[in-house]
């Protein structure tokens, strides 16, 4: 996804982008064709808007854990991350804006019957894309800080095998775009992979009061994001191992004017040699060879 985003504007220079995890096959959630034209008619219609569509729910097997009852977004989350999610989002979301301990820094996730997102399979405005993308790479890189010792195997504490301790962040990760998405204002639509309809999930109206805007605020995300850039071009790096330049572009408006000046230089210099080489001519004349010579 970060690659991706690191070359939209060559690669998919399209106003909607959306990915489906090959994940969703196996869990039988995969688009059937009947909802790809669906959705492929929506968006075609509807050019204007923030919306997230999304075609798996985030759904756990309540019979395995002997009850039905009290799932919530978090508890869900934690049930799926060795039972540290909530921890975890906390410290990093609170290591990511710098918030004293006595600040609550886990957003709320209410409870309302309605369903969430899972395993990256969503669509959405590419601009969208691209601010999700710009906060997900702040949050990989505070949950990455909380996790930097190499030579412990056993430092992912939302992993229970080796295999995921590969992965440490994957499934926190496939949920954050439902934080996102919630508490920037996106609406959230469900779209039935099977028959294609779709159902509005989480209204703005029933969020009104419960919304974390102000840490969502793309101004506020944006002068984040070229603080980091021009910590990387100016190599201050915060420790050894930093992750954050190695997850997109490192742009700022140093960089900009860096580069507007290299190109002043360039065309200076052109326009010197092309004024030497004039001169030259002017004071020793153009011989020109002689035919056969």
């Amino acid at each position: 996804m970060f690659s991706v985003a690191n070359k939209v504007d060559s690669i998919h220079m399209r106003p909607w982008i959306g990915f489906q995890s090959w994940r969703a096959a196996g869990r039988k959630v995969s688009l059937s064709s009947k909802a790809e034209e669906s959705l492929e008619n929506i968006i075609q219609q509807d050019t204007k808007g923030e919306i997230v569509y999304f075609w798996t729910k985030l759904d756990i097997d309540a019979d395995s854990l002997g009850s039905r009852n009290g799932l919530t977004f978090w508890s869900m989350c934690d049930i799926l991350n060795q039972g540290n999610c909530r921890t975890t989002f906390e410290e990093a979301f609170r290591h990511m804006y710098g918030l004293p301990e006595h600040i609550e820094a886990l957003p709320p996730m209410p409870e309302d019957g309605h369903h969430w997102s899972s395993l990256h399979n969503w669509v959405m405005p590419t601009p969208s894309f691209l601010e999700f993308v710009m906060f997900s790479r702040m949050f990989s890189e505070s949950l990455d800080a909380l996790h930097n010792n190499l030579n412990d195997s056993k430092s992912c504490s939302l992993a229970s095998s080796q295999l995921e301790r590969k992965h440490c962040y994957c499934r926190v990760l496939e949920l954050l775009v439902n934080v996102w998405a919630y508490h920037s204002g996106r609406k959230m639509v469900y779209i039935n992979p099977k028959d294609g309809s779709i159902e509005e999930q989480h209204s703005l109206p029933q969020r009104k009061g419960l919304m974390w805007a102000k840490y969502f605020n793309f101004t506020l995300l944006k002068s984040m994001d070229e603080d980091l850039a021009e910590a990387a071009d100016d190599n201050d790096h915060p420790r050894e191992r930093w992750l954050w330049p190695l997850t997109g572009e490192v742009h700022w408006k140093g960089v900009y004017e860096r580069e507007r000046e290299e190109r002043y230089r360039l065309k200076m210099d052109k326009k010197r040699k092309t004024k030497e080489k004039l001169y030259d001519r002017i004071k020793n004349g153009y011989k020109q060879k002689s035919l056969g010579g």
